[in-house]
């Protein structure tokens, strides 16, 4: 992961600061006798042609700081089989050479010219110079200073991250990820420490980490299948790293202090691009509150979300710096900007991956560490709530509310078979019924001024985010696309029309999302009633009240996973916004896992190693929660009334007292938290009061 700052510097090199450094890659890749002839008379090559007599090889070494490397690739294969008749050719290039891109060149030029070409790109580079130790030498050939000490201080430069980088980089194996992870802890903190003895390696890491008991016992396994592997050696009770392991760490604590060094640099122009006008500490102090804040974010949890984080000291401190250099009205543009670029940063990403692992360390469950993990099958089960911004977006368009965006991310993953996605047809109907209810509660004001792109009713809010990005289509259209027609629909339809529009509604959206690569499923639960009258029990006992159809569907949903119908094999994990999941089944104990979308997003791409276009999300989604609060206050007023007027909101002295009532509201309440967690009660019986 930390690979990419040392490949974007190799990226930005000259010519002969590249050629420099291409003198140091050659005996790292087994090429020991080549040296630079590049001149008027050289005939076209870059490094003299290394000859294998015994094998009949002749290597033409070609090197590239071009941008159409296509182009130069061509023309140096031609040139040294013209010329010097070489039939091998290493390409070496400081930019990044797509694997799909050069096969298709590959094949071209052994095909027309006789030349098998081996390409070296700026990733490829900067693993060897990690593998084998020569981060800090090459950083010279750079012009780079590696000896002065990051500001930021060392507290994010720790043997876990190059655990971690090792994880990401160099072991993709299928090895159970909990042993890998264990390993390569015990190899970073040994790559620190000349030798030590075995007893004492175990209890520095197991205090340092507050490991149990249990966990020590496999710090013990581990070190006995390094040393089978010789990638640790004893002699008389000490032990050390191979040399070849040695290098290895070596290199990844050098790449470690670069990306910091590198996220540093990019700080201060972050800041310098915002204007905002910070002495050189306070950079620092932002800095370091945001590596905190994220490291808290990642740490919570897999299976709960939770809003406290507005407590957490970091942000605080945040907050309170953006607010006092630059005013309240233009702290959370600031704040939005900054986790942007925090988020999308590699060393950031690096921190948030460390504190995943943690988590996986401390899940009971090896098989949900491996699906993440990525070596074992994962089903993830999607409620109605994460659903609908999917499907919308996909039918429509993506809009950038964060449900809408996690959306996004999670169908990316599902595209690229990161998991089995499937919509119990229960959270089907739930989607359907949510469909009717848009239509009957709002369909005299979504087409207004009214700004309900944060209403509580996902449909809703995404119709009136794209009407209000520019997109010409009515709400009736909008509808008809899922089955429905608007037309049918009023506040006092019969309840048998409402199940026959709900039915055929459910039918369609389950035929678009299977065109997405969603699969429906029908459960059948026995003892339904007594798994509802369970779940119906623990909903009262923690003040949640909940429809008896939703509470109905709810058990029916855990009944399933909790139970044995999934082949062995598959781990099952229920993907919801629902915090009551999480509370029910905190540890995973029941036979599946509840997680929100963002971890699982952060998981299968952070954790992973295949963040390269994806930014942090708990840091992303965190910043869109902060930034939606004002405009969520007001959809959810428009919620409460919509949901008591329904018909009567045609008329036009009505909606006046509403849109009276709402800014009415809004004032008295806009700072009182306790007012907001009790938002749809309060509401309802004010607007009740206003209105007569």
């Amino acid at each position: 992961m930390n690979i990419e700052s040392l490949s974007r510097l190799i990226e930005g090199t000259d010519v002969s600061t590249f050629r420099s450094l291409v003198t140091m890659i050659l005996p790292l890749i087994g090429i020991k006798d080549a040296n630079y002839c590049d001149g008027p008379y050289d005939g076209g090559k870059d490094f003299n042609i290394v000859k294998n007599i015994g094998q009949g090889i002749e290597i033409g070494i070609q090197i590239s700081v071009e941008k159409n490397w296509q182009k130069k690739i061509m023309n140096d294969a031609a040139k040294l089989k013209s010329k010097y008749n070489a039939n091998v050719m290493y390409f070496i290039s400081s930019r990044r050479i797509p694997e799909g891109s050069f096969e298709q060149i590959r094949e071209r030029i052994m095909s027309e010219q006789g030349v098998a070409v081996t390409k070296y790109d700026n990733q490829a580079i900067a693993g060897r110079l990690i593998n084998n130790g020569e981060v800090n030498n090459a950083l010279l050939q750079l012009g780079i200073d590696t000896k002065t000490e990051s500001p930021t201080g060392s507290n994010y430069l720790s043997a876990k991250n190059e655990a971690v980088s090792s994880l990401l980089l160099f072991n993709k194996d299928s090895q159970d990820l909990r042993e890998r992870f264990f390993e390569s802890i015990l190899k970073s903190h040994l790559s620190r420490l000349e030798f030590c003895k075995r007893n004492t390696l175990i209890e520095e890491i197991k205090n340092h980490y507050n490991f149990d008991n249990n966990q020590a016992i496999k710090l013990k396994s581990s070190i006995d299948r390094l040393l089978q592997k010789s990638e640790i050696v004893s002699k008389g009770g000490i032990l050390r790293l191979s040399p070849e392991e040695q290098k290895l760490y070596s290199g990844l604590r050098q790449t470690t202090e670069l990306g910091l060094r590198t996220l540093e640099s990019e700080f201060s122009q972050k800041v310098k691009s915002l204007s905002l006008n910070i002495d050189k500490d306070t950079e620092d102090l932002l800095l370091r509150n945001f590596l905190d804040l994220t490291i808290h974010l990642s740490s919570n949890e897999y299976s709960i979300y939770e809003k406290s984080t507005e407590n957490n000291i970091a942000y605080k401190s945040i907050k309170e710096i953006i607010s006092s250099k630059f005013g309240h009205d233009n702290s959370q543009d600031i704040f939005s900007s900054l986790s942007e670029f925090f988020a999308q940063n590699e060393f950031t990403k690096h921190i948030a991956c460390s504190k995943l692992y943690e988590a996986f360390l401390n899940t009971n469950s090896s098989h949900l560490i491996n699906a993440l993990g990525g070596t074992e099958s994962l089903n993830v089960y999607i409620d109605s709530s994460v659903f609908i911004p999917i499907i919308c977006g996909l039918l429509y368009e993506s809009v950038e509310d964060r449900y809408s965006k996690s959306g996004a991310s999670l169908y990316k993953l599902i595209s690229d078979h990161k998991f089995n996605a499937i919509i119990p047809s229960d959270y089907i109907e739930e989607v359907a019924s949510h469909l009717i209810e848009a239509c009957r509660d709002y369909k005299h004001i979504v087409e207004t001024d009214i700004d309900l792109s944060h209403s509580g009713n996902a449909f809703v809010s995404h119709y009136s985010t794209i009407r209000q990005s520019g997109r010409a289509i009515s709400f009736e259209d909008y509808v008809k696309v899922f089955g429905i027609r608007l037309n049918q629909i009023s506040e006092n339809m019969e309840d048998k029309l409402f199940w026959k529009i709900r039915d055929r509604a459910s039918s369609e959206i389950s035929k678009i999302s299977a065109k997405y690569g969603f699969t429906t499923e029908q459960y059948h639960v026995e003892y339904l009633e007594s798994k509802i009258n369970h779940f119906q029990d623990f909903l009262y006992s923690h003040n949640i009240n909940r429809a008896a159809i939703l509470v109905r569907h709810d058990a029916k949903v855990i009944a399933y996973l909790s139970g044995d119908q999934v082949p062995s094999g598959f781990v099952k994990v229920l993907c919801t916004w629902d915090k009551a999941h999480s509370m029910l089944n905190p540890e995973g104990l029941d036979g599946y896992f509840v997680m929100h979308p963002v971890a699982i997003i952060d998981y299968l791409s952070l954790a992973s190693g295949n963040s390269n276009s994806t930014g942090i999300s708990h840091l992303l989604d965190f910043a869109s929660l902060q930034a939606d609060k004002d405009l969520e206050l007001s959809a959810k007023i428009w919620d409460a009334i919509a949901k008591i007027e329904k018909d009567n909101l045609s008329d036009a002295e009505m909606m006046t007292k509403a849109k009276n009532f709402q800014e009415h509201y809004l004032k008295k309440y806009a700072n009182d938290e306790d007012a907001m967690e009790q938002l749809d009660e309060r509401t309802a019986t004010e607007w009740m009061s206003w209105r007569a």
